[in-house]
């Protein structure tokens, strides 16, 4: 978001920049030249491997180096078409409409938008979408040089568009409606301030989502969705948008979304709410504070169609700050997400101020105070709800949970709790999350510390993998992809090395400070390989081979795909011995993994086995499910596949849960698609 943000900023600026020149034909040969460009280069928006990051440093750096590389300037050429179709639109019959223009652009953008992950992203591959992309650009730039030729207009209109000559009678300006020519500070503040604050809440939106409720593989989807439909209703016409009407909506869905917890618990209600209110409650709050922010931006456009470009380029700006915010203060300042707290009360302060603003010049006095009094109310009440603090320390009737640590960069946040239990201390623990997913945990008890819990018990389908191998073996070369708490590293004896693959630099310290693991682990030889574990592996020597590959990263909502594709299992492949494991945590509460790592066993001519663990509380083990490949067929004999059991509430075995899907395609480096995998 960052970069297209940031990109469409500059396209915008350009855009302004062409509509001062004075010469209609000049503004028409700099962009016909710049498009003629652009469609020589649209040939290589796939980024070729000469671009991939080989250092874990500056990765926000380096993914804008590569999405510029590759896409830079035709998206920059698409980021002009906007305004400066606009900016020539005035110089039409038709230049009373020419906001309407803006809403159909965002019909468009909402059409791509869907039609990507339902249409193009699940028939076809990478390749054939990059060419499909470029052949797209060429008819785009191909019809662009009519419109920027202007060969719907005539030579009278063109000549007197900012050529010297007398202005065009389709051309409103200010002083024709008797407003001033000049835009004041005042306004072009809130051309910018509207669209950060809509791009504000609406990346917050999505993280607080994630992070919270639900990170789903399709959550972009919906809240990118939602913030183009407000552009497409609030410029398309007013009647869409009533000002004290989404004010006084906005006010309520903030106490709604806020308060979802403490407002029922403050009036004596017990109200079992679950993820799906949270989620819609967050997706309508999102909406119609995106219709506030839009809608009273629309009723602040440029009369003087002159101002044009110069509105869309404050609009820019506005929406680039918010994702520069987002990503290059908040991730480096905040150990949490505070910036939603902050979008939070800034939308009330505005949503106060439109609800009780009075529509004539000499507001009441008594209509100021409810206004302010209101404010001031929702501010203690976001702040009181809100309380980033208020859960690092939680009291329960059994438990105390303390947050420890917490850091959050560029990969997301990650965190340590400890648990205490009252009556049971030898309960007591600590637990690693990567957002809101538990990636390990460790009792603190002596006798029960070093014991593997959560995903990776001794009777997992991992634990017996490794406990399989290490009877057969006296020692053992194990990679392990993903670090967590470093709870596998119990399993090592010390004739074993061990080499652990982890991208977020924040992981390994909280895996080194909070957690023993490492520390106490017995293995002669330990590794910590910081980077994407495909590529640290792909640059190890040919002769550097593993007995045991555990993948361990596909827990949460947003997996790395390219450790998934049968590329990268031919670099796991290429760095087993011949009588090696391949063991996979598929455990997921949103993808069903199963058929794409069955695929790539087949593919790869590896027989497999699965294995389904319930969960244990006693234990601390939480419900799971693995996927060994291997050619060692004593192993697979003395450990068949495990499925599911589905019981009733009495706990009556009903069936075992289906894991296979048919027919899935292959997933390689050109295609993927989650559609067909999504629970």
């Amino acid at each position: 978001m960052l970069f297209f943000q940031t990109l469409l900023c500059l396209g915008y600026l350009y855009a302004h920049a062409l509509a001062k020149l004075q010469s209609r034909q000049t503004q028409a040969r700099i962009h016909v030249v710049l498009l003629a460009v652009a469609a020589l280069l649209a040939s290589r928006v796939l980024p070729g491997t000469e671009l991939r990051p080989e250092s874990p440093d500056s990765p926000v750096f380096q993914v804008l180096l590569i999405l510029g590389a590759s896409v830079g300037l035709p998206y920059f050429c698409l980021a002009t078409t906007g305004p400066l179709v606009q900016h020539w639109f005035t110089s039409t019959a038709h230049a009373s409409s020419v906001f309407r223009l803006y809403a159909l652009s965002n019909v468009g953008s909402f059409l791509a938008l869907l039609s990507f992950p339902y249409v193009l992203e699940p028939w076809l591959e990478q390749q054939e979408m990059g060419q499909l992309w470029t052949a797209g650009f060429w008819v785009f730039a191909l019809l662009c040089l009519p419109v920027a030729l202007g060969a719907w207009q005539n030579k009278a209109q063109i000549g007197a568009t900012h050529g010297g000559g007398p202005e065009s009678s389709a051309t409103v300006t200010a002083e024709d409606l008797g407003h001033p020519a000049q835009t004041s500070f005042a306004q072009r503040f809130l051309w910018v301030a509207l669209p950060a604050l809509a791009s504000l809440v609406f990346i917050a939106a999505t993280d607080q989502i994630s992070h919270d409720v639900a990170p789903e593989p399709r959550l972009w989807i919906s809240t990118l969705g939602l913030y183009l439909v407000t552009f497409i209703l609030t410029f398309d016409h007013p009647r869409w948008y009533r000002p004290k009407l989404f004010a006084f909506l906005t006010l309520v869905l903030l106490l709604v979304t806020a308060g979802m917890s403490d407002i029922p618990r403050w009036l004596g209600i017990e109200w079992d709410y679950g993820v799906n209110e949270v989620r819609w409650s967050h997706f309508a709050l999102l909406f119609v504070v995106c219709m506030l922010c839009h809608g009273e931006l629309y009723r602040r456009r440029p009369v003087d169609t002159r101002r044009l470009t110069e509105f869309y380029l404050c609009m820019s700006v506005g929406g680039a700050f918010g994702g520069l915010f987002v990503t290059l203060a908040a991730t480096q300042w905040f150990d949490d997400y505070h910036e939603w707290l902050m979008a939070l009360i800034l939308v009330a302060l505005l949503a106060c101020h439109v609800l009780f603003r009075s529509d004539s010049k000499r507001p009441a006095l008594a209509g100021r105070l409810v206004g302010v009094f209101t404010a001031i109310a929702m501010v203690a009440l976001l702040v009181a709800m809100q309380n980033p603090w208020s859960w690092r320390e939680v009291r329960k009737a059994d438990r105390t949970e303390v947050l420890l640590d917490q850091d959050r960069n560029f990969y997301g946040t990650v965190s340590v709790k400890e648990r205490r239990f009252l009556n049971e201390p030898e309960r007591n623990d600590r637990v690693f999350f990567s957002g809101n997913v538990t990636h390990g945990q460790q009792f603190l008890s002596e006798s029960l510390r070093h014991v593997p819990t959560t995903y990776y018990a001794r009777d997992s389908g991992i634990g017996e993998t490794l406990l399989w191998a290490m009877s057969q073996k006296p020692n053992l070369s194990v990679a392990l992809i993903g670090l967590g708490a470093g709870t596998l590293a119990n399993f090592a004896r010390e004739a074993d090395a061990y080499d652990f693959y982890e991208i977020n630099p924040a992981a390994v310290r909280f895996a080194q400070e909070w957690f023993d693991n490492l520390s106490s682990c017995k293995a002669r030889e330990q590794n910590i390989l910081l980077g994407d574990a495909r590529l640290r592996m792909e640059q190890l020597p040919k002769d550097k081979l593993y007995d045991v590959i555990v993948l361990d990263a596909f827990t949460g909502g947003s997996v790395p795909i390219h450790l998934l594709t049968r590329e990268a299992f031919q670099i796991y492949r290429d760095h087993l011995k011949p009588d090696g494991y391949i063991a996979i945590n598929i455990t997921n509460a949103y993808l069903n993994l199963y058929p794409v790592v069955k695929a790539q066993s087949e593919h790869l001519g590896m027989a497999f086995r699965h294995k389904s663990q319930a969960a244990d509380e006693v234990r601390n083990i939480r419900r799971n499910l693995h996927f060994i490949m291997t050619q060692d067929q004593a192993y697979l004999k003395a450990y068949p596949s495990v499925n599911r059991e589905v019981r009733d509430a009495a706990g009556r075995f009903l069936r075992h849960e289906p894991q296979d899907q048919p027919g899935l395609r292959l997933w390689t480096d050109q295609f993927s698609s989650i559609a067909p995998i999504a629970k």
